[in-house]
């Protein structure tokens, strides 16, 4: 059986026969459709939530999964005793912050990115987290040193992931975070700087388009960059907060170009930035932009002609009828005939985070629920072991344009494999099979035996590998694949009844290591095989 990253399928939406439509899935409901909704809606999720979602339906799970959450706990100081103002265990949101103490910055980043992590790693049926990751890549920060301004500006993303689009855009345009990241703090009238107001629409709202003439797109010329520059000047971050500065405004009349209708913008002061956006938002592309970024994100990097015409535009009716709310275009798409088309399901190589949850969430990884300290120990470990390593960490995006996988033509999601990061998700699944990592004195190690125990009937082998290739992997295996795995890898050389016997004296008796531990042996040797082959990479 090969263990080489030859992936199964290049599932282009160009070689589907029937590419389909934002119609709604009228098929039925198993474990195929459900595993692929939750795969793509949530970070790594269960047997249980896959299980219970087969038995609630498509309907039932889509409204659950846009429930809304309550606001988390703040984010704690959990290790660093030399905070001046924050003793250990309690929250630095709001604290001053000593300038020249060693480690402070570092402890509260620390404490953010462990914070973010817990969310991510609760094991509820929700999407938000999904979406606030795809906001954090969509508008886009990095390089921002203050955990204060970080943590303002991922609850700006919390308080809008599956809200009113267009206010989200207007609010992020005068976060402290985005106008350091992005210059805008430095945008005046005697020197304008135009790098908020370009990526502003190349990125964050209407998008480019074609170039077609000198410096005009096919949805904006350089003069609109220009103007709407202009436009948002004035504002500076002072002690953590946006202020206007009308003196720094520039106040004369922005004259925009044929793609804006020739509009122009008198002088509105601190409100002019928002009539920035609304004028933004009154192209129509401006919606298709937005969708069209949604659908890589949930469903498939490639969008056809037919894809564009009966999935995209209806997306885009729809946002548009909802006054730029989110929820409506997204739940459309998850409910659509074409999400659960074969061409999609299993299209998208895990991202780092992917990847590393489906290994600790479906590999049933005890969180230290009742501990906090050592829950953010547990979490921050898992950034600094995993995600720097493989490259996709929160606040660590390497441009503007977010990360490559999500926009770089022809490659977009196999970016995410190279010769480094693919050893490292390799090293990563035998450490974490076999218990080769340890948080404090702890080892970490799937617990396969609490896996296997919730199949149905684990104790037939075949029964047994067909479960657990549905968890971990987005579509079955060949038949010579699981006869592989069975005969070679599960019970080489031996009868399928030594399984059912062996696991049978396990179940009623699983406090007796000489009966668990042989048990266990096997089971990790098929993970070993069936995590490291390239079909786990797809989800």
């Amino acid at each position: 059986m090969s263990n080489t990253m030859t992936l199964k399928t290049d599932k282009a939406l160009s070689k589907c026969p029937n590419p389909s439509s934002l119609t709604p899935y009228q098929g039925e409901w198993t474990w195929r459709e459900a595993s692929h909704l939750l795969r793509r809606t949530l970070f790594g999720p269960t047997y249980e939530q896959i299980s219970v979602s087969i038995s609630e339906g498509m309907e039932k799970t889509i409204n659950t999964l846009f429930e809304p959450q309550a606001a988390p706990d703040l984010p704690i100081n959990y290790y660093f005793a030399n905070d001046p103002e924050v003793p250990i265990g309690e929250t630095w949101v709001g604290k001053k912050f000593t300038p020249g103490i060693q480690g402070l910055a570092t402890s509260r980043n620390n404490s953010l990115l462990a914070w973010i992590m817990n969310q991510v790693l609760e094991k509820k049926v929700s999407i938000l987290e999904k979406m606030i990751l795809f906001w954090h890549n969509h508008l886009v920060i990095s390089d921002i040193g203050s955990a204060e301004l970080k943590y303002q500006y991922i609850l700006l993303v919390r308080k809008y992931a599956l809200g009113d689009f267009k206010q989200f855009v207007k609010d992020m345009t005068i976060n402290p975070a985005m106008l350091l990241y992005l210059n805008g703090n430095e945008n005046t009238a005697k020197a304008p700087n135009e790098n908020y107001g370009r990526e502003l629409m190349e990125l964050f709202t209407i998008g480019k388009g074609p170039l077609v003439g000198d410096g005009d797109y096919t949805n904006y010329t350089e003069q609109d960059v220009v103007e709407f520059s202009r436009a948002l000047s004035g504002w500076v971050v002072r002690q953590g907060k946006a202020v206007f500065k009308s003196i720094r405004h520039d106040k004369g009349i922005k004259q925009l170009s044929h793609r804006f209708d020739n509009k122009s913008l008198g002088n509105l002061e601190a409100d002019e930035y928002k009539k920035v956006v609304d004028i933004i938002f009154d192209q129509e592309e401006t919606s298709k932009f937005i969708c069209r970024q949604l659908y890589i994100w949930f469903a498939n990097y490639e969008i056809t002609e037919d894809v564009e015409t009966n999935v995209i535009v209806p997306m885009a009716k729809i946002l548009r009828d909802n006054n730029f709310a989110i929820e409506p275009a997204v739940k459309a798409l998850l409910q659509s005939e074409h999400f659960y088309n074969d061409c999609v399901i299993g299209s998208i190589i895990k991202s780092p985070i992917d990847f590393s949850t489906t290994l600790l969430k479906a590999g049933e990884f005890p969180v230290p629920k009742d501990d906090i300290i050592l829950q953010y120990k547990y979490s921050i470990s898992i950034v600094r072991r995993i995600l720097r390593k493989q490259e996709q960490n929160y606040f660590d995006i390497p441009s503007v344009a977010g990360w490559p996988a999500y926009y770089q033509e022809p490659v977009y999601y196999k970016i995410w494999l190279s010769s480094v990061t693919l050893p490292l998700r390799n090293s990563l699944v035998t450490a974490l099979v076999k218990g080769n990592t340890k948080l404090g004195k702890k080892s970490l190690t799937m617990d396969l035996l609490k896996i296997v125990s919730k199949f149905d009937s684990p104790e037939d082998p075949n029964k047994l590998l067909r479960s657990m290739t549905d968890l971990f992997l987005a579509y079955s295996l060949t038949d010579e694949q699981y006869e592989f795995l069975k005969t070679q890898v599960l019970l080489p050389g031996l009868p399928d009844y030594e399984w059912t016997v062996e696991y049978s004296d396990y179940a009623n008796d699983p406090n007796n290591e000489s009966k668990s531990k042989p048990i266990l042996n096997r089971l990790q040797e098929v993970m070993l095989v069936l995590l490291n082959l390239a079909e786990f990479q797809m989800m």
